[in-house]
C-alpha cells in the first residue's frame, strides 16, 4: 500500500481528528490571509494620506544686497530663472509647483473693499498650489484655478465681486501698471482667519516680471529631505514646509508598528498552536507507528504518510478559504474605509502564493518536529512503549 493511499484512508477512518486538523488550516489559513490583506490596506491608506497631506519646500534667491536709508531699507535677491524651476521640477518625485511674485496695482474702474487706490496682487503659475489655498484659508467659491497656460486672468474676493458687480468673465483694469484681465474665478476667504481681501490673484507677468519663491510639491513627503538634498544650486534658500504632515506623521507610524506587532504576535500564536496539535497527533500515534515498523515499513516512509494526510486536510483547507477570504475582504472593505480611509482591501496573488508555501514549510517543519523523540528510537524502543 503506499504513502498516498494509506494517508487518504486514514484520513477517511479518522473523521473527526481530520475535520478538526482542517478547521484548524482554515481558521489559521483565513486568518493570516486577512491580516495581510488589512496590513496592506493600512500601508495603502497611509501612503494615500499622505500624499494627501502633502509637503513641500519654498526656493528663495539668497540676499545680495541691503540698502538702507532714512525711509528704511530694501534687500536684494538673487534671481530665480525657468530654467532653475523646470530642472528641479523634473524630479520624479515632484508632482507640481507654484512659482510666485507679490506686487501692488492701482485699481482703474473699480474699488477695493478696503477704500484704498491699490491693492496687492499675487502672481502664480498655478493657484491651486498657492499656500493661502492648500492652508484653507481660502477655497475656490467659483470658476476654476490659474495655470501654467493662462494669460492675462485673475481671481478675485468676493467682497470685490459684490463691491463692483462683478462676475465670471468680467474684465478688470489696472492702471498702475497698465493691464486688463479676465475674471476666471472667486475666492472666499476662512472668517476664522486673518487675510487681506483686497488681494488679486493673477498669471505670472501679468503685472510684475520676477519670481520671488516657488513652492513644490513632494509626491510622498517621506522623500521630502531625499528631494531637496539633490538639488544643487549657491544662490537660492530652501526651507522645509511639513507642518501639517509633521502633524500625523507619529500616528501613522504607531498604527503601522501595532498592526505589524499584531499580526506577528497573531502569527507566533498560531504557528504554537499548530505545532502543539501536530504534536499531539503524531505522538498519539505510538502504537500505530510500532506496527508500521514491525511489518516492514521504513521511518522515512512513515514520516511522508503523516506529512502527506496533513497537507491533504491544508490543500482542502486552501480551496475553501480563497473564496470565503474574498467575501470576507469585501465585507471588511466597509469597515476599513470608514476606520482609515482605505479605499480598496485587495489580497495580492503574489502574497497569497507565498503565505501557502510558508505555511506549508511550517506544517513539515512541525511534523519533523514531533516526530523526531519518537524516530529517533530503534524499533525496539518503539514497540517496548506499545505494551
Amino acid at each position: 500500500m503506499n504513502v498516498l493511499r494509506r494517508a487518504i484512508l486514514y484520513d477517511i477512518r479518522k473523521p473527526s481528528k481530520s475535520l478538526t486538523l482542517f478547521l484548524l488550516f482554515l481558521l489559521i489559513t483565513l486568518f493570516c490571509t486577512m491580516s495581510f490583506a488589512v496590513l496592506d490596506a493600512v500601508q495603502n491608506a497611509a501612503g494615500s494620506l499622505r500624499e494627501t497631506v502633502g509637503a513641500s519646500f519654498t526656493l528663495r534667491g539668497k540676499p545680495l544686497e541691503i540698502d538702507a536709508d532714512d525711509n528704511g531699507y530694501s534687500m536684494e535677491f538673487a534671481a530665480i530663472f525657468p530654467k532653475d524651476i523646470q530642472k528641479i521640477a523634473g524630479n520624479p518625485e515632484i508632482k507640481s509647483y507654484n512659482a510666485q511674485s507679490t506686487t501692488s496695482a492701482t485699481a482703474d474702474g473699480f474699488i477695493y473693499p478696503s477704500g484704498m487706490p491699490s491693492g496687492p496682487v499675487s502672481e502664480n503659475t498655478e493657484s491651486a498650489w498657492n499656500h493661502n489655498f492648500t492652508n484653507g484659508i481660502l477655497t475656490l467659491a467659483e470658476g476654476r484655478h490659474i495655470t501654467q497656460k493662462d494669460e492675462n486672468v485673475a481671481i478675485i474676493s468676493r467682497e470685490i465681486a459684490k463691491e463692483n458687480s462683478l462676475k465670471l468673465g468680467n474684465g478688470l483694469s489696472f492702471s498702475e501698471p497698465s493691464t486688463n484681465v479676465k475674471i476666471i474665478g472667486i475666492y472666499e476667504s476662512d472668517p476664522s482667519m486673518e487675510f487681506d481681501t483686497d488681494t488679486i490673484f493673477t498669471d505670472l507677468g501679468t503685472v510684475g516680471n520676477s519670481i520671488e519663491r516657488v513652492d513644490f510639491f513632494v509626491t510622498d513627503p517621506v522623500e521630502l529631505e531625499t528631494v531637496m538634498a539633490r538639488i544643487e544650486g549657491d544662490n537660492h534658500t530652501l526651507q522645509a514646509n511639513t507642518a501639517e504632515y509633521d502633524a500625523i506623521a507619529t500616528q501613522l507610524a504607531t498604527i503601522g508598528r501595532l498592526t505589524t506587532l499584531l499580526i506577528i504576535a497573531a502569527i507566533v500564536v498560531s504557528a504554537t498552536v499548530l505545532l502543539l496539535i501536530l504534536t499531539m497527533r503524531v505522538r498519539g500515534r505510538t502504537h500505530e507507528i510500532g506496527i508500521l515498523i514491525a511489518v516492514g515499513i521504513g521511518k522515512s516512509q512513515i514520516l511522508a504518510q503523516f506529512i502527506m494526510e496533513t497537507m491533504l486536510l491544508f490543500a482542502a483547507a486552501m480551496l475553501v478559504s480563497c473564496p470565503v477570504s474574498y467575501a470576507a475582504t469585501t465585507q471588511f472593505q466597509v469597515y476599513l474605509q470608514e476606520m482609515i480611509g482605505a479605499t480598496a482591501v485587495a489580497i495580492p496573488v503574489r502574497n497569497i502564493v507565498l503565505q501557502y508555501a510558508v505555511e506549508m514549510v511550517a506544517i513539515v517543519v512541525a511534523i519533523l518536529i514531533a516526530g523526531y523523540p519518537i524516530m529517533r528510537l530503534q524499533p525496539k524502543e518503539i514497540l517496548s512503549k506499545m505494551r
